[in-house]
């Protein structure tokens, strides 16, 4: 069994090294359009009659449709801070890189933002608070200042909540830290995804209405649920003061939060087995990438898979873990994950179509398909939109961080593509919706299959100062 978890071990830190090293290709150069040869001089016909002068294009006429506004010539930045390189650079990869230069080719294609060109302004902050602060130090000063950023793990969220409150910069963030998007109300953080105790409050809820048809052989009717998550404020993010309030109302056991080390060499066996032993019947993943991967493979390992339901919150199911796994992937199996948003199988959906067109016109490889390049790809599309309605509402002359924020809780709702949806609506600053679903073999390959479509999850907020 010691000898099955160091190999594995050993695995995961060599996938998470090779995947470390993938730098995203440049895109080709355009080629140069022939040059057209200059037409002959036709002869002067004698007394030519003046042609009627072409009528001047209507305002209607240049302007995009769905904007007030031409601002041709004009430009819009769209600011991006994120892990790409370091310990961590391998859960998003290069596919969030691709999807945001891709979605942003596509807007500019089409016209722009009503006119104006998107440009993307990425730095590197390997995830690290201190990197996160010090880019948005020098993002905020930019002229004219920016409309927003958008983070990627819960070290910026927390790190910059106050200071985007300050600047007035909405900070679309991915690390769903709960205070920093609710402590104080009304701020700018706003996520791609429900708050972690809003996710693992949903997953108790569908878990207690459904405990007959899930629960493992020989659980009785209690559910006993373990919390494994990296250690910091990710890993504790799932267990606030709220959810555990709402378990005990529902009367679900959640044990004391179990943590390990943010390293390919943690050791997961020992918190895993003190669960165990204080009778867990469900393990909750409260990390993601290899530290998912981690999880899974020790518990095959210790022989307690089929003892225990398994799942975990939004980036616990996602390829990359799968990627991580590699050749053990279908030790994923049956792992049931809280998904907020749609996946590669939604083949029906419009939005999931332009990104599975884009995705194979990038030619990129198949680990890529995850989440980072469903969201990030739709996230520009939403961002675009907001910044119309704001143009239209207020004028590009009155276009600031204000304004953005003021049109966006205008629109309450913004889709983005169809894939996922923002909500600011009054307070909110996150969605309250969410599928679940199970990482099942599907035609010979893992797949992420609904087993119960959206619901709204409990609300977890912590309570306003």
């Amino acid at each position: 069994m010691r000898k099955f978890t160091y190999i594995l071990m050993a695995l995961l830190i060599a996938i998470t090294l090779l995947l470390a090293s993938c730098q995203p290709e440049p895109a080709p150069e355009p080629t140069e359009a022939p040059a057209v040869e200059e037409p002959t001089e036709a002869p002067a016909a004698e007394e030519p009659t003046e042609a009627p002068a072409a009528e001047a294009p209507t305002e209607e006429v240049m302007l995009q449709e769905g904007c007030n506004e031409d601002l041709t010539g004009e430009t819009f930045t769209f600011y991006s801070q994120a892990g790409l390189t370091g310990a961590l650079s391998t859960i998003l990869g290069t596919s969030f890189v691709n999807a945001l230069n891709d979605a942003i080719a596509e807007v500019n294609a089409t016209g722009g933002v009503c006119g104006a060109e998107v440009v993307l302004d990425l730095v590197d902050t390997q995830y690290e608070a201190e990197q996160e602060i010090s880019t948005y130090q020098i993002s905020r000063q930019a002229d004219p200042a920016p409309l927003s950023i958008s983070t990627y793990g819960s070290a910026a969220s927390i790190a910059l909540h106050e200071m985007v409150i300050e600047d007035k910069i909405t900070n679309f963030a991915a690390g769903l830290n709960a205070e920093a998007f609710y402590i104080p109300r009304n701020g700018y953080t706003v996520g791609v995804a429900p708050i972690y105790s809003d996710q693992f409050a949903g997953f108790l809820k569908w878990l207690s209405d459904n405990w007959d048809d899930v629960k493992p052989e020989g659980a009785g009717d209690e559910i006993v649920v373990g919390v494994i998550g990296w250690e910091g404020p990710f890993g504790a993010g799932a267990t606030t003061p709220e959810a555990l309030a709402y378990a005990e109302s529902i009367g679900v056991t959640v044990l004391e939060l179990e943590t390990f080390a943010i390293s390919a060499e943690a050791d997961v066996v020992s918190p895993l087995q003190s669960l165990a032993v204080q009778g867990a019947n469900v393990v909750y993943v409260q990390t993601l990438g290899f530290g998912a991967a981690q999880v899974i493979g020790t518990l095959r390992a210790l022989e307690m898979w089929d003892t225990v339901v398994v799942g975990g919150c939004n980036w616990a199911i996602n390829q990359d873990v799968l990627n991580v796994l590699g050749e053990s992937a279908p030790a994923m199996n049956g792992f049931y994950g809280v998904f907020p948003w749609l996946w590669w199988n939604d083949t029906d959906n419009s939005g999931v179509q332009m990104a599975t067109a884009a995705f194979e016109a990038g030619g990129y490889p198949e680990t890529d398909k995850g989440v980072s390049y469903l969201t990030s790809y739709a996230g520009v599309f939403a961002w675009a939109d907001i910044i119309r309605h704001a143009v239209n509402t207020y004028g590009s002359e009155n276009l600031d961080g204000e304004h953005f924020m003021m049109a966006f809780q205008d629109l309450g709702q913004v889709s983005a593509l169809g894939i996922f949806t923002y909500d600011v609506r009054g307070e909110n600053r996150s969605p309250r919706e969410a599928q679940i679903r199970q990482v099942q073999l599907v035609d010979g390959k893992m797949d992420f299959v609904v087993i119960e479509d959206f619901f709204e999850l409990p609300d977890t907020r912590p309570p306003a100062p």
